[in-house]
Protein backbone atom coordinates (compact mmCIF):
# COMPACT_ATOMS: atom_id res chain seq x y z
CA UNK A 1 0.00 0.00 0.00
CA UNK A 2 2.85 2.40 0.86
CA UNK A 3 4.65 1.71 -2.42
CA UNK A 4 1.37 2.25 -4.26
CA UNK A 5 0.98 5.68 -2.61
CA UNK A 6 4.51 6.68 -3.59
CA UNK A 7 3.99 5.60 -7.22
CA UNK A 8 0.68 7.51 -7.43
CA UNK A 9 2.36 10.60 -5.95
CA UNK A 10 5.18 10.46 -8.50
CA UNK A 11 2.72 10.05 -11.36
CA UNK A 12 0.76 13.08 -10.14
CA UNK A 13 3.96 15.13 -9.91
CA UNK A 14 5.02 14.12 -13.42
CA UNK A 15 1.61 15.07 -14.81
CA UNK A 16 1.59 18.34 -12.86
CA UNK A 17 5.05 19.23 -14.19
CA UNK A 18 3.96 18.61 -17.76
CA UNK A 19 0.69 20.55 -17.37
CA UNK A 20 2.45 23.45 -15.63
CA UNK A 21 4.89 23.87 -18.53
CA UNK A 22 2.14 23.53 -21.15
CA UNK A 23 -0.34 25.87 -19.43
CA UNK A 24 2.30 28.49 -18.55
CA UNK A 25 3.58 28.61 -22.13
CA UNK A 26 0.03 29.11 -23.39
CA UNK A 27 -0.69 31.77 -20.77
CA UNK A 28 2.60 33.55 -21.51
CA UNK A 29 3.55 33.62 -17.82
CA UNK A 30 5.30 31.28 -15.39
CA UNK A 31 3.44 32.85 -12.45
CA UNK A 32 -0.24 32.71 -13.43
CA UNK A 33 -2.25 32.61 -10.14
CA UNK A 34 -4.72 30.01 -11.40
CA UNK A 35 -1.97 27.69 -12.62
CA UNK A 36 0.09 28.09 -9.43
CA UNK A 37 -2.98 27.35 -7.30
CA UNK A 38 -3.53 24.11 -9.19
CA UNK A 39 0.15 23.18 -8.74
CA UNK A 40 -0.05 23.92 -5.00
CA UNK A 41 -3.06 21.65 -4.57
CA UNK A 42 -1.28 18.81 -6.38
CA UNK A 43 1.85 19.37 -4.25
CA UNK A 44 -0.18 19.14 -1.05
CA UNK A 45 -1.81 15.92 -2.20
CA UNK A 46 1.54 14.45 -3.22
CA UNK A 47 3.10 15.53 0.08
CA UNK A 48 0.52 13.38 1.87
CA UNK A 49 0.82 10.45 -0.55
CA UNK A 50 4.63 10.32 -0.55
CA UNK A 51 4.89 11.23 3.13
CA UNK A 52 2.53 8.54 4.36
CA UNK A 53 4.19 6.15 1.91
CA UNK A 54 7.68 6.74 3.30
CA UNK A 55 6.98 7.60 6.94
CA UNK A 56 5.85 5.08 9.56
CA UNK A 57 2.38 6.61 9.77
CA UNK A 58 -0.86 5.63 8.11
CA UNK A 59 -2.74 8.86 7.57
CA UNK A 60 -1.38 11.86 9.50
CA UNK A 61 2.01 13.57 9.24
CA UNK A 62 3.59 15.74 11.91
CA UNK A 63 4.34 19.36 11.10
CA UNK A 64 8.06 18.65 10.62
CA UNK A 65 7.27 15.65 8.41
CA UNK A 66 4.82 17.72 6.35
CA UNK A 67 7.46 20.38 5.70
CA UNK A 68 10.07 17.73 4.89
CA UNK A 69 7.92 15.82 2.40
CA UNK A 70 6.52 19.03 0.89
CA UNK A 71 10.11 20.02 0.11
CA UNK A 72 10.75 16.59 -1.41
CA UNK A 73 7.58 16.83 -3.52
CA UNK A 74 8.50 20.33 -4.65
CA UNK A 75 11.99 19.21 -5.68
CA UNK A 76 10.58 16.25 -7.64
CA UNK A 77 8.03 18.57 -9.27
CA UNK A 78 10.80 20.94 -10.42
CA UNK A 79 12.77 17.99 -11.83
CA UNK A 80 9.80 16.78 -13.85
CA UNK A 81 9.02 20.35 -14.98
CA UNK A 82 12.61 20.87 -16.13
CA UNK A 83 12.53 17.55 -17.98
CA UNK A 84 9.30 18.44 -19.84
CA UNK A 85 10.56 21.97 -20.55
CA UNK A 86 13.87 20.68 -21.95
CA UNK A 87 11.97 18.41 -24.33
CA UNK A 88 10.13 21.42 -25.70
CA UNK A 89 13.18 23.70 -25.91
CA UNK A 90 15.68 21.39 -27.60
CA UNK A 91 14.96 21.41 -31.37
CA UNK A 92 13.81 18.09 -32.82
CA UNK A 93 11.51 16.61 -35.49
CA UNK A 94 13.50 18.31 -38.28
CA UNK A 95 12.04 18.45 -41.77
CA UNK A 96 13.39 20.13 -44.92
CA UNK A 97 10.72 22.12 -46.75
CA UNK A 98 11.42 24.46 -49.67
CA UNK A 99 15.12 24.48 -48.81
CA UNK A 100 14.70 25.30 -45.11
CA UNK A 101 15.53 22.83 -42.32
CA UNK A 102 12.82 23.41 -39.72
CA UNK A 103 12.39 21.75 -36.28
CA UNK A 104 8.69 21.01 -35.69
CA UNK A 105 8.73 19.93 -32.03
CA UNK A 106 7.64 23.28 -30.55
CA UNK A 107 4.77 23.55 -33.02
CA UNK A 108 3.71 19.94 -32.37
CA UNK A 109 3.77 20.40 -28.58
CA UNK A 110 2.22 23.86 -28.70
CA UNK A 111 -0.88 22.67 -30.56
CA UNK A 112 -1.57 19.68 -28.29
CA UNK A 113 -4.75 21.19 -26.84
CA UNK A 114 -6.10 22.07 -30.28
CA UNK A 115 -5.21 18.89 -32.16
CA UNK A 116 -5.24 15.83 -29.93
CA UNK A 117 -3.62 13.40 -32.38
CA UNK A 118 0.17 13.83 -32.55
CA UNK A 119 0.43 12.69 -36.16
CA UNK A 120 -2.18 15.26 -37.22
CA UNK A 121 -0.33 17.97 -35.31
CA UNK A 122 2.83 17.09 -37.20
CA UNK A 123 0.99 17.19 -40.53
CA UNK A 124 -0.51 20.57 -39.63
CA UNK A 125 2.91 22.02 -38.78
CA UNK A 126 4.40 20.69 -42.03
CA UNK A 127 1.49 22.11 -44.00
CA UNK A 128 1.88 25.52 -42.33
CA UNK A 129 5.61 25.70 -43.13
CA UNK A 130 4.99 24.60 -46.71
CA UNK A 131 2.25 27.19 -47.32
CA UNK A 132 4.31 29.95 -45.75
CA UNK A 133 7.57 29.18 -47.56
CA UNK A 134 5.82 28.87 -50.92
CA UNK A 135 5.77 32.68 -50.72
CA UNK A 136 9.34 33.84 -51.34
CA UNK A 137 8.84 37.16 -49.53
CA UNK A 138 7.55 35.51 -46.34
CA UNK A 139 10.15 32.77 -46.59
CA UNK A 140 12.98 35.31 -46.42
CA UNK A 141 11.26 37.43 -43.75
CA UNK A 142 10.72 34.52 -41.35
CA UNK A 143 13.70 32.34 -42.35
CA UNK A 144 15.58 32.66 -39.04
CA UNK A 145 12.49 32.12 -36.89
CA UNK A 146 11.40 29.08 -38.88
CA UNK A 147 14.86 27.50 -38.70
CA UNK A 148 14.91 28.05 -34.93
CA UNK A 149 11.50 26.38 -34.55
CA UNK A 150 9.48 29.45 -33.55
CA UNK A 151 6.51 28.46 -35.72
CA UNK A 152 3.81 29.52 -33.27
CA UNK A 153 5.37 32.99 -33.01
CA UNK A 154 5.48 33.21 -36.81
CA UNK A 155 1.84 32.13 -37.03
CA UNK A 156 0.76 34.84 -34.56
CA UNK A 157 2.64 37.47 -36.56
CA UNK A 158 1.44 36.36 -39.99
CA UNK A 159 -2.23 36.46 -38.96
CA UNK A 160 -2.16 40.25 -39.19
CA UNK A 161 -0.44 40.28 -42.59
CA UNK A 162 -2.45 41.18 -45.68
CA UNK A 163 -1.08 38.05 -47.37
CA UNK A 164 -2.47 35.67 -44.72
CA UNK A 165 -5.76 34.83 -46.43
CA UNK A 166 -4.06 34.14 -49.76
CA UNK A 167 -1.69 31.54 -48.28
CA UNK A 168 -4.36 28.87 -47.86
CA UNK A 169 -3.33 28.03 -44.29
CA UNK A 170 -6.98 27.37 -43.45
CA UNK A 171 -6.62 24.20 -45.56
CA UNK A 172 -4.01 22.98 -43.05
CA UNK A 173 -6.56 23.36 -40.27
CA UNK A 174 -9.40 21.74 -42.17
CA UNK A 175 -7.39 18.60 -42.92
CA UNK A 176 -6.02 18.06 -39.41
CA UNK A 177 -8.29 19.58 -36.77
CA UNK A 178 -11.26 18.15 -34.92
CA UNK A 179 -13.47 19.62 -32.24
CA UNK A 180 -11.85 19.67 -28.78
CA UNK A 181 -12.90 21.52 -25.62
CA UNK A 182 -9.93 23.85 -26.00
CA UNK A 183 -10.88 24.64 -29.60
CA UNK A 184 -14.49 25.27 -28.57
CA UNK A 185 -13.37 27.80 -25.93
CA UNK A 186 -11.06 29.55 -28.40
CA UNK A 187 -13.84 29.80 -30.99
CA UNK A 188 -16.26 31.27 -28.44
CA UNK A 189 -13.60 33.78 -27.35
CA UNK A 190 -12.87 34.73 -30.97
CA UNK A 191 -16.53 35.41 -31.81
CA UNK A 192 -17.06 37.36 -28.59
CA UNK A 193 -14.05 39.59 -29.30
CA UNK A 194 -15.33 40.28 -32.82
CA UNK A 195 -18.77 41.29 -31.53
CA UNK A 196 -17.62 43.33 -28.53
CA UNK A 197 -18.38 47.03 -29.04
CA UNK A 198 -20.87 46.45 -31.88
CA UNK A 199 -24.57 47.26 -32.09
CA UNK A 200 -25.26 43.57 -31.64
CA UNK A 201 -23.80 43.69 -28.12
CA UNK A 202 -26.36 46.32 -27.12
CA UNK A 203 -29.29 44.06 -27.92
CA UNK A 204 -27.88 40.61 -27.20
CA UNK A 205 -25.96 38.79 -24.48
CA UNK A 206 -22.67 37.89 -26.15
CA UNK A 207 -21.88 34.96 -23.86
CA UNK A 208 -25.24 33.33 -24.51
CA UNK A 209 -25.02 33.97 -28.24
CA UNK A 210 -21.46 32.63 -28.65
CA UNK A 211 -22.13 29.57 -26.49
CA UNK A 212 -25.25 28.77 -28.50
CA UNK A 213 -23.53 29.41 -31.84
CA UNK A 214 -20.46 27.24 -31.27
CA UNK A 215 -22.48 24.47 -29.64
CA UNK A 216 -24.61 24.46 -32.78
CA UNK A 217 -21.55 24.40 -35.02
CA UNK A 218 -20.18 21.39 -33.11
CA UNK A 219 -22.88 19.27 -34.68
CA UNK A 220 -20.92 19.54 -37.94
CA UNK A 221 -17.34 18.46 -38.75
CA UNK A 222 -14.82 21.21 -38.06
CA UNK A 223 -13.55 20.94 -41.62
CA UNK A 224 -17.03 21.81 -42.87
CA UNK A 225 -17.52 24.69 -40.41
CA UNK A 226 -14.38 26.57 -41.48
CA UNK A 227 -15.11 26.03 -45.16
CA UNK A 228 -15.89 29.03 -47.36
CA UNK A 229 -19.53 28.09 -47.92
CA UNK A 230 -20.65 27.08 -44.44
CA UNK A 231 -21.49 30.55 -43.09
CA UNK A 232 -24.02 31.05 -45.91
CA UNK A 233 -25.49 27.57 -45.69
CA UNK A 234 -29.10 27.04 -44.52
CA UNK A 235 -27.79 25.16 -41.46
CA UNK A 236 -25.51 28.01 -40.36
CA UNK A 237 -28.19 30.66 -40.98
CA UNK A 238 -30.69 28.63 -38.95
CA UNK A 239 -28.24 28.34 -36.02
CA UNK A 240 -27.49 32.07 -36.16
CA UNK A 241 -31.18 33.01 -36.17
CA UNK A 242 -31.95 30.69 -33.26
CA UNK A 243 -29.02 31.95 -31.18
CA UNK A 244 -29.77 35.60 -31.98
CA UNK A 245 -33.34 35.16 -30.77
CA UNK A 246 -32.51 33.29 -27.57
CA UNK A 247 -29.70 35.69 -26.57
CA UNK A 248 -31.76 38.88 -26.75
CA UNK A 249 -31.62 41.03 -23.64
Amino acid sequence: MRIFKIIIGLLFLSGAGKEYIQASREAGSWASPGILLGVLLVLLLCTWLIGTGLAKVKYKLTRIQSIKYFGISLAIFFCFSFFHLSRKIVPSNFVTINGLKVPLNKCIDGNERLISDEKRREEFCKCFVEKLTDNSELKMRFKKKLESGRLIQVFNEIQNDSLFLSLGIDNCYSKNMEWTERLVELMKKKYKEELTGTEFEKSNDLDKYCNCLINGYREFPFEEVIGDDFSNSPEAISIDEKCTEMSKK
